[in-house]
């Protein structure tokens, strides 16, 4: 009778084993297909999209603990520098700012600006200023230095790239950054100059001009909007806060960048902050020519 028992019982746990074995199985045929149509979906959105390969050479070195980049070519950032956002000598510059604290102040017979870097959103609460190591060339100053470097060597209308400071934590899983570049002055933002009422049509077609040169050298600004595009007095319009763009093939994200911009500068309108009218946005479009 106990044996019968205990045949019954492993027939039982049998079954159940095999029914879980089945599950996973198709669990993981379900994940697999699942993963099959992401991958299918984001080729069939970006085709051929790999990335440009970036011209711009970065060079790092090593001192008290922190990595220093600059580009080749160009003079090494002091890292006293980078002290500059907790010295009072320097200026706030909330125009140019962006999500990161940011100093002005005067640096090799120059006036440069020091940005450090943050967070955005939600994830501003859980770790502010701390992102993930995955190594040097993957962190954020690294790749905003070196697209910077590559744009300005092209001659486009960017911040002139100084130098970067990575620091890890004491753990080497988290790390800190700060990027220096060329301060644009009497260069206000697009925002400021809508809110003040003083963009004139020709400024329009200038921006759709603009944003088309960055097109065609495959930049896609991952935050294009209002507050990120600057005019200065001889009416050349520039491009800032270079933070998670890439260098790409041609493709949609040129129409989602031109979107982007487009909701930034309809939120500003609404808000009382500006007038801002479809005219506008048709002259930009106008002279907008990618190709």
């Amino acid at each position: 009778m106990h044996g019968a028992r205990l045949s019954a019982i492993r027939v039982s746990h049998a079954k159940a084993l095999g029914a879980s074995e089945g599950a996973r199985t198709v669990l993981g045929s379900r994940a697999a297909a699942v993963e099959r149509r992401i991958m299918a979906a984001s080729a069939q959105d970006e085709p051929g999209q790999e990335p440009r390969r970036l011209t711009g050479r970065l060079r790092a070195q090593r001192e008290q603990g922190h990595w220093v980049l600059w580009p080749e070519g160009a003079a090494r950032p002091e890292l006293v520098w980078f002290a500059a956002l907790t010295d009072r000598a320097g200026a706030g510059d909330p125009a140019h700012s962006g999500r990161g604290a940011t100093r002005t102040f005067v640096a090799g017979g120059r006036r440069v600006l020091l940005r450090h870097y943050r967070r955005g959103g939600m994830a501003r609460h859980i770790a502010a200023d701390g992102y993930l190591w995955l190594g040097l060339k993957r962190t954020r100053p690294w790749r905003e230095l070196a697209v910077l470097a590559h744009l300005a060597a092209a001659g486009l209308a960017v911040p002139m790239p100084v130098g970067a400071r990575v620091s890890r934590s004491r753990s080497g899983l988290i790390y800190r950054g700060d990027l220096i570049t060329g301060y644009l002055a009497d260069a206000p933002t697009v925002s400021s100059l809508l809110g003040a009422g003083a963009l004139l049509p020709a400024h329009w077609q200038r921006m759709g001009t603009a944003i088309a040169q960055f097109h065609r050298a495959g930049v896609d600004h991952a935050d294009l909007n209002a507050h990120n595009i600057l005019i200065d007095a001889s009416d050349r319009v520039h491009l800032i806060d270079f933070d998670r763009a890439r260098l790409r093939r041609p493709g949609r994200w040129r129409e989602r960048n031109l979107a982007r911009l487009r909701r930034s500068l309809d939120r500003l309108a609404a808000g009382g902050l500006g007038r801002f009218a479809e005219a506008d946005w048709q002259r930009l479009l106008a002279a907008y020519r990618p190709a």
